[in-house]
């Protein structure tokens, strides 16, 4: 039996505000992606690759997701889908 062990992070207030910063960031990109899925045409939503792939785009267009780094940016997309999978499957029961 495999234990993760947890430990309790006490940082100090300038790094507790810059981790909250890039939450926020990661919270702006997460919105921004259910925002392009849902003006998109039924019959024409993006996949996950496709929005990956507009993530460059995105970065220069507004400077704040360059902050973030792309590997992050991709699996804040990846949440969006694998949330949206998990309600789906949840609508069919």
């Amino acid at each position: 039996m495999e234990h993760s062990h947890r430990y309790h992070a006490y940082p100090t207030q300038e790094v507790a505000a810059g981790l909250e910063h890039h939450l926020d960031v990661h919270r702006q990109l997460y919105n921004h992606v259910r925002w392009d899925y849902e003006q998109a045409p039924e019959d024409n939503k993006p996949s996950e690759y496709d929005q990956n792939n507009k993530l460059p785009d995105w970065k220069r267009k507004w400077p704040v997701f360059s902050k973030l780094h792309s590997k992050a940016a991709q699996a804040t997309v990846a949440r969006f889908y694998r949330n949206l999978s998990n309600l789906r499957k949840k609508k069919e029961k």
